[in-house]
């Protein structure tokens, strides 16, 4: 559960974040996220960090890490590690370390990033879904932005395979919206030498994310 969540953070579309929170999460019998709270972690887990890095304002870190909290995808927890009622609750520190460096917007791995939050905004972050998967978005586009061609792909996600339904209603809504987006706004767009431009990004989908930034 923790590694799911510290990948969600690692790869979260923020600016520089370091600190440590202590985060309290818990799931319902689906593993699907009903509380995530950070608080201020003990003084001696703020030791542990490295000493010559500014840490971020609390307010803006927890902020952050609870949103990456309910927008990620936790696998099944186990039904020994359940509490009667089938929820889970678990208190844990978050050490969050994304530099500045890796953080600059210019970085091929920071516009990967926002590739993909552009994509779930214009997309995915209002589409009802009723299962937990994976999209695959393939496009073609002019150099104005325009969308000519578009391939979305839906399949598991690993973490929650049995939780997936390969549905044509929602891909083919998702292709429909991909075709009416303008590119000219996606972060690093930009055409070759023939005014074409092609792309691709992945994005994750599950009931809890509906309607979250």
């Amino acid at each position: 559960m923790q590694q799911a969540l510290k990948l969600g953070i690692a790869t979260a579309d923020t600016d520089e974040q370091v600190g440590v929170v202590m985060l309290t999460v818990k799931l319902d019998q689906h593993s699907s996220p009903t509380l995530c709270k950070a608080s201020k972690a003990p003084v001696r887990l703020e030791m542990q960090l490295p000493a010559d890095v500014k840490r971020s304002d609390f307010k803006a870190l927890a902020s952050m890490v609870e949103a990456q909290c309910w927008k990620t995808i936790y696998p099944m927890v186990p039904e020994g590690m359940r509490d009667e009622d089938g929820t889970v609750e678990v208190r844990a520190p978050m050490f969050v370390l994304l530099s500045a460096a890796a953080q600059a917007p210019g970085t091929p791995r920071r516009q990967v990033i926002a590739q993909r939050e552009y994509f779930w905004q214009h997309l995915l972050r209002d589409q009802p879904v009723n299962s937990i998967g994976r999209v695959s978005v393939y496009y073609q586009a002019n150099a104005q932005g325009k969308v000519e061609g578009c391939l979305v792909q839906l399949y598991p996600h690993p973490l929650r395979p049995n939780d997936f339904r390969l549905d044509g209603k929602l891909q083919a809504e998702l292709n429909s919206r991909c075709l009416a987006m303008d590119l000219s706004r996606l972060p690093g767009f930009s055409a070759d030498m023939h005014g074409v431009a092609k792309g691709h990004s992945a994005l994750e989908y599950a009931p809890w994310r509906v309607g979250r930034q």
